[in-house]
C-alpha cells in the first residue's frame, strides 16, 4: 500500500501524540515516586509501562519501514525537479 501525504502525516502525527503521553505518564510517575509508592504499585507500573512503551516501539519500526519500502503515493507522479543546465 503507498501512502498519501494525508496518511502519512495522520498516522505520523498519531505517533507523536502516543508518545508524548507516554512521556507525561513516565514524568508523573517519577514526581510521584519520590513521594510516596510502595513497592508493589512500582514494580506494576514498570511491567505496564514497559510492554506499552515495546509495542510502541514496534509501531514506530513497522510504520517507518513501510513508509521506506512502500514509498509517498504522490512522489511517483510528481515532476522531478528542474535542473539548472546552462548552455
Amino acid at each position: 500500500m503507498k501512502w498519501t501525504r494525508d496518511q502519512l502525516t495522520e498516522a505520523s502525527v498519531t505517533l507523536v501524540k502516543i508518545k508524548s503521553q507516554l512521556a507525561v505518564i513516565e514524568k508523573k510517575f517519577t514526581e510521584r515516586k519520590y513521594h510516596s509508592i510502595s513497592v508493589r504499585e512500582e514494580i506494576r507500573f514498570k511491567r505496564l509501562y514497559s510492554s506499552l512503551k515495546k509495542q510502541i516501539d514496534v509501531m514506530e519500526r513497522e510504520f517507518l519501514l513501510n513508509v521506506a519500502g512502500n514509498g509517498i503515493e504522490e512522489e511517483d507522479n510528481a515532476e522531478p525537479p528542474p535542473t539548472n543546465k546552462k548552455k
